[in-house]
């Protein structure tokens, strides 16, 4: 079998880390009616740097769609992501013009009520990696790193352009847990960003430690007896909430998505990609990115 190399972008993760950059730099872009475009001229460059590096023969964006309240996690435990705050106003426009920029490459936008962009990574990555495909992920966020295996590698943008990969080996070596070990780690130490509790006192270093210690969170608490009184105190005072912070921190991998191969295969008409630039006022440093 001809084994393929789908490049799956994480879509708001790329989009926000695009503003804030522009935003640092002082350089929130606009066409000359007033339109913000930084976002999205940030997102394209990134896409298009990685479709360069990568060189894959499809490529699909994956975006969170709907809010907050209408997530799956919500209806699990009512208080995730509830110190979210809304997006800047020079952001919100965005989101919706960056899609007009990725379908004119011809790439599928894809999205699902309920389910989050790293829930469209699990599916789409697991789908094409059972087909035998390569499976290249590009996100800012440490979550899909449970996604990574023999079939799925994953970039992992840092400040300045820069990112690291992870394989199976180099997350073994970086971080000293492997992929499907990163949720019982998250669900120990927690995650403040997304309001998952995890296990108040526990921190990354000590969540780390017990679960290469004892591989999952399941054995762990198999061996309560073997932990300090301390920690077998708060362990086992909070254990819902670790189950539960677990489930919060897994990404799922069966989200209803219809989507093809032949839809995701990464080839465009470079006109009419220079046309949207050109009505962006991308400039022509943007232009030459399609030849």
């Amino acid at each position: 079998m001809h084994r393929d190399t789908f490049l799956l972008i994480d879509g708001m993760s790329l989009l926000f880390r695009a503003f804030y950059a522009s935003v640092w730099t002082g350089s929130l872009r606009r066409t000359s009616a007033g339109v913000y475009t930084n976002a999205v001229y940030g997102f394209t460059k990134f896409m298009l740097q990685y479709a360069n590096l990568v060189q894959p023969t499809h490529l699909v964006v994956a975006w969170d769609v709907g809010s907050r309240d209408t997530l799956l996690r919500s209806q699990w435990f009512s208080g995730y992501k509830a110190n979210r705050i809304d997006p800047p106003l020079e952001l919100i426009p965005q989101f919706d013009l960056v899609k007009e920029v990725t379908a004119a490459f011809d790439v599928p936008n894809v999205g699902c009520p309920g389910y989050e962009g790293d829930d469209i990574l699990g599916t789409l990555s697991d789908r094409f990696a059972r087909d035998g495909h390569q499976i290249v992920i590009v996100s800012g966020d440490y979550d899909t790193l449970q996604l990574v295996s023999e079939q799925v590698s994953v970039k992992i943008l840092k400040n300045g352009g820069k990112h690291e990969h992870y394989t199976p080996s180099s997350m073994l070596e970086k971080r000293g847990i492997h992929p499907q070990q990163v949720v019982d780690v998250k669900a120990l130490q927690g995650d403040p960003s997304d309001c998952i509790p995890g296990c108040p006192g526990i921190g990354e270093k000590t969540a780390v430690r017990l679960i290469r210690e004892y591989g999952t969170l399941e054995e762990l608490y198999r061996n309560l007896d073997t932990l300090t009184p301390h920690l077998r105190h708060k362990l086992t005072v909070h254990q819902e909430q670790v189950f539960t912070s677990r489930q919060l921190a897994t990404i799922l991998r069966d989200a209803p998505v219809e989507l093809t191969s032949e839809q995701a295969v990464w080839a465009y008409d470079s006109e009419r990609v220079r046309e949207i630039f050109t009505e962006l006022e991308f400039g022509q440093t943007a232009l030459s990115w399609v030849g």
